[in-house]
């Protein structure tokens, strides 16, 4: 399973061009070693990106309706039922938000979504920045260099995940008030700053390396 990143994935928020996105989609329940995916099954995109779903094998979809997922931005899929392989579907994402989608596929009463689910966080640079639950939270330098300092208005013990652009978690902490993360060993480009709590609460922040 291999995931292909196409045109400019790596860009400041300054020259920012629409990228395309490419999620290899393949799997069968008939196989333990080879169960129903997307890969990868994360993605931070921009505003305006192109996602591109390749089914290698098997018979799947994209589904990501607001009747399954109503807290999705909009709702999006290339078929109510699984089409078999190949077949090549692309969508534009335009609105900010967490996009959530699965397969619908089916084999005597196991499912696919069981593993084959996904998200998609669309991130807009130009967008209002809006408030944490824990009140302001500051990022600088930014863009950043070696190091990012994360400043939280709150000693509220949080929990910290960074997300690089094509949806690998590449940093996991925990802290409070201000926190710095060495960004030394990570490519430049786009990342999601994850903050959460033990109550459940979240909210993420994008920024620029390099």
């Amino acid at each position: 399973m291999k995931a292909l990143l196409t045109l400019t994935a790596f860009l400041p928020f300054a020259c920012i061009a629409q990228t395309t996105w490419d999620v290899e989609v393949g799997g069968s329940l008939l196989d333990p070693n080879n169960l129903p995916y997307y890969d990868p099954m994360e993605l931070v995109i921009d505003v305006g990106d192109i996602v591109r779903w390749t089914n290698i094998s098997g018979s799947h979809n994209v589904f990501g309706q607001l009747s399954t997922f109503p807290d999705n931005p909009e709702g999006f899929a290339n078929n109510a039922n699984p089409q078999s392989a190949p077949w090549v579907w692309s969508h534009t994402f335009t609105i900010p938000g967490v996009y959530d989608y699965e397969c619908t596929g089916s084999f005597q009463g196991q499912f696919h979504s069981t593993t084959q689910f996904g998200t998609i966080t669309e991130v807009d640079p130009n967008s209002v920045k809006e408030e944490s639950p824990w009140g302001g939270v500051k990022l600088y330098p930014v863009p950043a260099n070696e190091t990012l300092n994360v400043n939280i208005g709150t000693s509220y013990p949080l929990r910290m995940e960074l997300v690089a652009p094509d949806g690998r978690s590449v940093h996991k902490s925990a802290g409070t008030g201000l926190m710095t993360l060495d960004l030394s060993g990570l490519p430049d480009g786009l990342y999601l700053l994850r903050l959460s709590d033990a109550e459940g609460r979240m909210f993420s922040r994008p920024f620029v390396k390099g």
